[in-house]
């Protein structure tokens, strides 16, 4: 059954005209009649008897008329439904992302793009800096959040935020009563350090650097994979730690670490969104990528 000539059957019977459905669907008169004669061949009924010019649905014209509207709405609703799929972002996005980025830049933005394309899924997978730009750069994963920005010509680096790095010390630590300590103080204490790859770890080298110091000099005591556990091995007493100052606010509340202030030291630094420029295909990521733009630029 062709859906075409059931919408001229329905037309005709609203209209009583075929005439005035012919100019409507901008076809001649006599094709609608062939439509209509064609659907009675299909069913093998009569649906109208044509008497002095007055259109009468048969028995089977009225069930089919019935039938007819029925299936019209609902081809309606399937075309709306169609066009709200084709303008609707969907799909699944694998952000890689270091560990602050994706632990507290990336939670309320993600929040607040799902609200906005509840269709999407979306999957977080941490690692450190380090990695996040090998796996952009492979294509391994479509975009990427880290405290590090890529020299590659082939990358796209977006900033979505700042943090300051501060130096933290255990609640019981000698320096915990001290407002301020030189960098000379601290190669005295035991330091706890990020893997050098961590975002974080090469910011604070730099920074150290154009200080007029290194962090080499330093007694390293332990090398950690995540800020979690660097913050924790510093309220362990283990010794002391640089961190994002974004990951300390439980500790810093409960009173277990306290945070020292270094002489002559202002440690910021940068987060970024990051992804190849040809990668921008997918409508998906387009969207995302202009949304994240949108909401830290």
């Amino acid at each position: 059954m062709n859906l075409d000539h059931l919408y001229s059957f329905v037309e005709v019977i609203k209209t009583g005209s075929f005439s005035e459905v012919a100019r409507k669907l901008s076809i001649s008169q006599p094709a609608v009649s062939f439509q209509i004669q064609k659907l009675e061949q299909d069913l093998g009924v009569r649906l109208i008897d044509r008497k002095q010019k007055k259109l009468t649905l048969t028995e089977p014209g009225k069930r089919l008329f019935q039938f007819a509207e029925k299936v019209h709405e609902e081809y309606e609703k399937l075309q709306i439904d169609m066009n709200q799929l084709r303008e609707e972002v969907v799909g699944n996005l694998v952000i890689s992302s270091s560990t602050i980025p994706g632990s507290f830049i990336l939670p309320p933005l993600l929040s607040d793009f799902k609200k906005i394309h509840p269709s999407v899924r979306i999957e977080v997978v941490v690692s450190d800096s380090g990695q996040v730009i090998e796996n952009v750069e492979n294509g391994t994963y479509d975009v990427g959040f880290c405290g590090s920005a890529p020299k590659n010509p082939d990358i796209e680096v977006v900033k979505v935020g700042s943090d300051e790095i501060v130096l933290i010390v255990s609640a019981g630590h000698p320096f915990a009563d001290r407002k301020k300590v030189s960098f000379l103080d601290i190669l005295e204490e035991p330091l706890i350090v990020r893997e050098e790859t961590s975002g974080t770890q090469k910011s604070i080298n730099t920074l150290v650097k154009k200080s007029g110091y290194d962090v080499g000099l330093c007694k390293i005591a332990l090398t950690l994979g995540t800020t979690e556990a660097v913050v924790a091995a510093v309220e362990g007493q283990s010794g002391i730690a640089f961190v994002s100052s974004c990951a300390i606010q439980k500790s810093l509340s409960l009173g277990l670490i306290k945070v020292i202030e270094v002489e002559n030291m202002k440690f910021v630094r940068d987060f970024y969104c990051i992804y190849r420029k040809e990668r921008v295909a997918s409508r998906l990521l387009e969207e995302f990528v202009s949304f994240i733009k949108d909401k830290t630029g």
